[in-house]
């Protein structure tokens, strides 16, 4: 997405650094633009992402990552990307029935299949 960026950051798509860890913050502006580029910029790398929604729905991060080049939905399907909706589970651990299993039960290594994961990368 940024050319420019990659070559601050001196990474590329093909050569992605392993336990590398890339923290976003902003403030007094919208860097969300940042969010889009390396949850694209990660899956079109082929690695294993874990991204946790606090803001936007699944559909609006598909939509703008098919105008990067890639499809959420596929990559979920493919098992590459572990999209949690960070919001509606947080609901979810205060309005639920006890029978119900926790809303966050899958952050456990086993069911994200963190062992076969190189590298992790996980974008809150």
């Amino acid at each position: 997405m940024f050319p420019e960026l990659n070559n601050l950051l001196n990474t590329s798509p093909d050569r992605v650094e392993q336990g590398k860890v890339t923290l976003l913050c902003d403030a007094k502006t919208d860097g969300s633009f940042l969010v889009h580029h390396f949850l694209s910029f990660y899956l079109k790398a082929n690695c294993k992402v874990c991204f946790v929604a606090l803001v936007q729905s699944f559909s609006h991060y598909n939509i703008v990552g098919q105008k990067l080049g890639v499809s959420l939905t596929a990559a979920r399907e493919r098992g590459q990307l572990v999209f949690l909706e960070g919001l509606k589970s947080s609901v979810d651990i205060f309005f639920r029935a006890e029978e119900e299993p926790h809303p966050l039960h899958f952050l456990s290594c086993e069911l994200l299949g963190a062992k076969d994961w190189d590298p992790v990368l996980c974008l809150l």
